[in-house]
C-alpha cells in the first residue's frame, strides 16, 4: 500500500502545486546556463487552469502535505506549441515531485495515473517536454516508454533547449 493520498487537484490546491514546481525549476540551476532564469510560477495561474475541466492535474500527498504533482491537457491548450491539428494529443503539462519523495514510487504512481487519466478522455498520444539537460528527468520519461522525436529545440521563454518525447495510450477503451 501507498504511503501516499492520491487524489485530483482542486483550485485549492493551487499554492502548494506552485511552491513544488518552485522547488522543482530551484533544481534545474544544477546544469541550467549559468544566467539563466526560472519560469515565473504564478499560483493565480495555476488555479485558473485547474478551474478549466479540461485539464487533468492529480497531487501526492504524504501526511497532508503536497509530496509531487502531475498534469496534463489537450495540447491545443498548452498555448506555446502547436498540436499538429490533432484533438486526439494531450500535452503532459507537467510532473514535478519534491525532493525528499524521490525514488519512493510517487513519480511513477503519478504517471501512470496521468497516462491512465488521459486514455479515457480519448487522447490517443500524449507529449512532453523535458529540458535537454535534465538527465534524471529524460531517464525516467525514457524509462516509462517514451520515445524522444525530433532533435532538442531552443524554447527561447524557457531559456534552454527541450527535447520533445511522445507516448501512444493502449486502446483499451477505444
Amino acid at each position: 500500500m501507498s504511503p501516499y493520498e492520491l487524489r485530483r487537484a482542486t483550485p485549492a490546491d493551487a499554492e502548494a502545486i506552485a511552491r513544488t514546481m518552485e522547488l522543482g525549476f530551484d533544481g534545474y540551476r544544477e546544469f541550467a546556463p549559468k544566467r539563466w532564469i526560472p519560469p515565473e510560477v504564478s499560483a493565480e495561474g495555476f488555479r485558473t487552469r485547474l478551474e478549466d475541466d479540461a485539464v487533468w492535474c492529480q497531487v501526492g500527498l504524504a501526511d497532508g502535505e503536497m509530496a509531487g504533482h502531475v498534469a496534463f491537457m489537450p495540447a491545443a491548450l498548452h498555448g506555446t506549441s502547436p498540436d499538429d491539428g490533432n484533438p486526439l494529443l494531450a500535452h503532459f503539462w507537467q510532473l514535478f515531485v519534491r525532493e525528499p519523495h524521490w525514488g519512493t514510487g510517487l513519480a511513477r504512481d503519478l504517471h501512470a495515473n496521468a497516462l491512465e487519466a488521459a486514455e479515457e478522455r480519448g487522447f490517443e498520444t500524449v507529449r512532453l517536454y523535458a529540458a535537454e539537460a535534465q538527465l534524471r528527468a529524460r531517464a525516467f520519461y525514457e524509462r516509462e516508454g517514451w520515445v524522444q522525436s525530433g532533435e532538442p529545440f531552443l524554447e527561447e521563454s524557457f531559456g534552454m533547449p527541450l527535447v520533445e518525447y511522445r507516448i501512444s495510450l493502449p486502446r483499451r477503451t477505444r
